[in-house]
């Protein structure tokens, strides 16, 4: 049987009922703008972007600037704007585009503040630049009767759950890992601080607990999309995912994190599940009227666009498998650790100090501390890139001050998932002449060998 190009089109392009898209463009709009309000209340904007002095650059984006503190109010406020437009669907395709640009130029200013789920918004946002969601339901089609649709193509639903999907299965297969299975790590550091919870806090504190967290957490997510796409296991599914947010959300502070996970798993319920819904609490409402694609094959502009949907799924795809050009383990050097959907696998804590030699031959010892702000300090001590990153700022500030050229070596000492902490860094290595760049780094240290530690060590009891 051969390849039936036309049948793949009509199957993309088969009508689906419009509501679940146009609820999740709702929600969406909605969570980010306040999301974004509670980043501004907080003063998480002096925070991160006033308060220090230097910020750390995405490599080949270095020209993204911080503007100054009203410039970074405007843009948050531009956020929070151009998100409550995609929630109403008011000027739509402006808004989520505005949104797309305004919200990745905010989290591509410092790698500190680095998060995978402010990564995850920002592909959810550019998909949706290019979905119609606003076309019900929405101030667009109510001020605009001809843009009304009842339905949608299936390949925009397809294409969002293709984003969630891939999501949980890197998420999930990154566990499949000796420290997450085989050493409860590490959970098993970070549950015993929430002993105090009620109820549940006493558990926390339990060797046996940790090692089933870890389990349940690494099967939950290898397998929690299969179960969504089966309908007789879909609601109970949703009812697991978000018990398992909640409890996210209860014993680490990951933000909006929780929330949208719970938002991007209902696109994977039947498209009319909103209107089923309002049928249930008396709203009456008509059913969608199945709409016929507009044409029965390819053109050349169809083509096109199905070519880079599917280069940027392919994309998607590939990126997070990256670190497996570099050798070691990538908690330790972190080529590859960013993009690739690697959540909450590891805990670092270093201590790092940088010796300059100027060009008299004298010898400095230069704390980070000198440079940045503390929140900044306890992200980059374990980021080897980044120590890097801060050499090159730290010769330049040298040489500007005419103590030029300098050379920059540092100390840097750092624990990995509970092991004792050893070097990271080539104390030999003059970070002030090595490049940054995406090439194997020669100068990171080989990741220790021996496994970490568990605390309590886990006691296994013979009876006889």
């Amino acid at each position: 049987m051969g390849f039936d190009a036309n049948a793949l089109h009509r199957r993309l392009n088969r009508p689906l009922d419009i509501a679940a898209l146009a609820v999740f463009r709702m929600l969406f709009g909605g969570l980010m703008f306040v999301g974004t309000l509670r980043f501004m209340s907080c003063n998480w904007i002096e925070l991160f972007y006033v308060e220090p002095r230097f910020h750390f650059k995405y490599w080949g984006f270095s020209w993204v600037q911080v503007p100054g503190e009203t410039g970074l109010y405007l843009l948050y406020g531009g956020i929070a704007l151009s998100a409550l437009l995609v929630a109403l669907g008011a000027f739509y395709r402006v808004a989520i585009v505005a949104f797309w640009c305004l919200f990745t130029y905010a989290e591509l200013m410092d790698v500190t503040t680095y998060l995978n789920h402010y990564y995850f918004v920002s592909l959810l946002a550019l998909i949706l630049c290019f979905l119609s969601p606003h076309r019900a339901w929405s101030i667009d089609a109510w001020r605009r009767p001809a843009l009304r649709a009842d339905t949608l193509p299936a390949w925009q639903t397809g294409w969002l759950r293709f984003q969630v999907g891939l999501l949980y299965f890197y998420a999930g297969w990154a566990k499949f890992e000796p420290d997450w299975l085989l050493h409860a790590q590490p959970l098993n550091i970070w549950l015993p601080p929430h002993a105090g919870l009620p109820l549940i806090g006493p558990l926390l504190d339990e060797i046996w607990v940790h090692y089933a967290f870890s389990w349940f957490a690494f099967v939950f997510d290898v397998t929690i999309i299969g179960f969504m796409l089966w309908k007789r296991t879909r609601l109970a599914a949703f009812g697991v995912i978000v018990v398992f947010h909640v409890l996210t959300h209860l014993f680490f502070n990951i933000g909006l994190f929780p929330f949208i996970m719970v938002l991007s798993v209902l696109i994977f319920f039947e498209p009319d599940w909103p209107r089923a819904w309002l049928r249930r609490l008396g709203v009456r409402r008509d059913a969608a009227a199945p709409q016929a694609p507009a044409t029965a094959g390819w053109r050349p502009a169809s083509a096109a666009f199905a070519t880079l949907v599917a280069g940027f799924c392919l994309f998607q795809f590939l990126l997070p498998l990256r670190h497996w050009l570099y050798p070691g383990t990538v908690l330790w050097h972190e080529q590859g650790m960013r993009f690739s959907w690697r959540v909450m696998l590891r805990e670092k804590s270093g201590a790092l100090a940088y010796r300059v030699v100027d060009a008299h031959g004298q010898t400095r010892i230069v704390t980070p501390r000198d440079y940045l702000s503390e929140l900044q300090y306890r992200e980059m001590a374990g980021q080897p890139d980044l120590i890097l990153q801060l050499a090159h700022h730290i010769r330049d500030d040298f040489e500007a001050r005419g103590l030029g050229p300098v050379q920059v070596y540092a100390d840097s000492r750092v624990s990995l998932n509970g092991r004792a902490a050893r070097r990271m860094i080539d104390p030999e290595a003059d970070l002030a002449r090595l490049p940054d760049g995406i090439a194997r780094a020669a100068w990171i240290t080989p990741p220790p060998d021996e496994p970490p530690r568990t605390h309590p060590p886990l006691r296994i009891v013979r009876r006889d």
